[in-house]
């Protein structure tokens, strides 16, 4: 029963991380998968209510965070350790009662679990600032979890199992009376879930009332204490395929007030909650649709980034606009038409990927290596790709044909302050050069 449970839920967990990935793209920052952390501990608390055995939701988180981690979840060996303290919780949630098939029991099980996730990854992963700011919102966002427990790995989790019962599938006792009370708890707490949900979202999307607008400049300042004049205009935008129109200030004229650097070549949009994204200064200049959009006034004033071609550069919560200077990689040696390597170029064939370059792991976004070289059109005699990293140290040698083949193997772009810099690894999380300076094909 243990190994079914874990089988399962490993393979469902899989799948619910990539939904909640899902909400968390589209709604631009980090925290919004908590709402499902109780599906991930629903099956814990039925391993001991189907079994009626102490230690079974140990038992079944360890095999459970096996599972997942074969099937391809993206937090690699963490999500063992997660499994398994949310195992120890379950079992230790269940412990005070005398009667483990109480409802309190599971309740409490499942809150202790779902939450325990939240503050594993705060003490183990080392999460940047993006995601837990502040002890405040990894209280909110551990309620949130809490309380996805309470709801999925306890009211739903004891209900599954008396319906089994109730069906003659279980017949480890009788079913316990179903009581009218159970529908509007379960009903209540779905609602609070939905209310501390909502509560969370519109904190963390709302985003300071200026914008810095800096970097290489020769005069920065902070819009709209200053240059409040730039007139508002409304322009339509296409986000996935759907049209809309914003009205909102030009972003070109705002980044022209604090005269651009005429090596200039990126801007980099940053939001409050630490997610960022850049544009050329080519569609900066041209694209009339890109607009930084006001929501509401005063102190809850904040401001938005619409109308981009990338729907990745369309920016809640906007905290500062950096003009990056020239920003290339040099590419060249056996290359039909070696060019250097500009991400503003690539940017629709990127993927993100989490990467811990010497500072904390960050969210970056990389193309593949391959396909970079693939489009210089390498020469016949072309046989190795040698990466030279920045400061002189030993380059890294790969063969050709397994770069051009390796989709995995990605040029990640390193978005600093006021800066721009390269890196190589995998998709999976491997640095082969953290510091990259030269692409060479020999």
């Amino acid at each position: 029963m243990m190994a079914a449970l874990a089988a399962l839920g490993g393979v469902v967990s899989t799948y619910v991380n990539a939904v909640g990935d899902f909400f968390q793209s589209i709604l631009g920052f980090a925290g919004t998968t908590q709402w499902a952390a109780g599906l991930h501990v629903l099956w814990l608390t039925l391993a001991v209510g189907l079994t009626g055995k102490q230690g079974a939701g140990t038992v079944t988180g360890l095999l459970k965070g096996g599972v997942e981690l074969l099937t391809g979840n993206t937090h690699g060996l963490l999500v063992v350790l997660v499994d398994l303290v949310a195992g120890l919780l379950v079992d230790l949630g269940f412990l005070p009662f005398k009667n483990k098939d109480s409802l309190a029991a599971y309740c409490l099980a499942g809150v202790l679990a779902a939450a325990s996730n939240v503050f594993v990854f705060q003490l183990f992963a080392s999460l940047p600032a993006d995601l837990l700011p502040y002890g405040a919102l990894l209280l909110v966002v551990g309620g949130l979890a809490g309380l996805s427990g309470l709801l999925f790995g306890g009211l739903l989790s004891r209900g599954l199992v008396n319906t089994l019962r109730r069906a003659g599938v279980v017949k480890d006792r009788a079913p316990a009376p179903a009581s009218r009370r159970i529908y509007p708890l379960f009903l209540g707490a779905g609602a609070l879930l939905a209310v501390l949900l909502f509560v969370f979202l519109r904190g963390a999307l709302r985003g300071p009332a200026t914008v810095q607008i800096g970097g290489a400049v020769e005069a920065p300042y902070e819009y709209p204490l200053e240059h409040d004049d730039v007139a508002s205009v409304t322009r339509e935008g296409t986000l996935q395929g759907a049209t809309a129109r914003y009205t909102g200030f030009p972003v070109g004229e705002l980044v022209a007030r604090a005269r651009p650097q005429a090596e200039a070549s990126l801007l980099l949009i940053r939001a409050s909650d630490g997610y960022a994204f850049f544009l050329a200064m080519d569609e900066v200049e041209a694209n009339a649709s890109l607009l930084l959009t006001p929501v509401n006034e005063g102190d809850e004033a904040s401001y938005n980034l619409v109308g981009a071609e990338n729907s990745k550069a369309w920016v809640r919560g906007v905290s500062e606009l950096v003009v990056i200077a020239a920003s290339s990689l040099e590419v060249g040696g056996a290359l039909a038409e070696p060019v250097p390597y500009d991400p503003d170029d690539w940017q629709f064939d990127m993927d993100s990927a989490r990467l811990d370059l010497g500072d904390g792991p960050v969210k970056l976004q990389g193309v593949a290596l391959g396909k970079v070289l693939a489009a210089m059109q390498p020469q016949p005699q072309a046989r190795s790709v040698v990466l030279h990293p920045a400061g002189g140290g030993d380059p890294v040698s790969l063969p050709l044909d397994a770069v051009l083949a390796d989709d995995g193997l990605r040029i990640f772009t390193v978005i600093g302050q006021a800066d721009v810099s390269f890196a190589l690894a995998r998709l999976e999380g491997e640095v082969l050069v953290p510091h990259l300076a030269r692409v060479e094909v020999q």
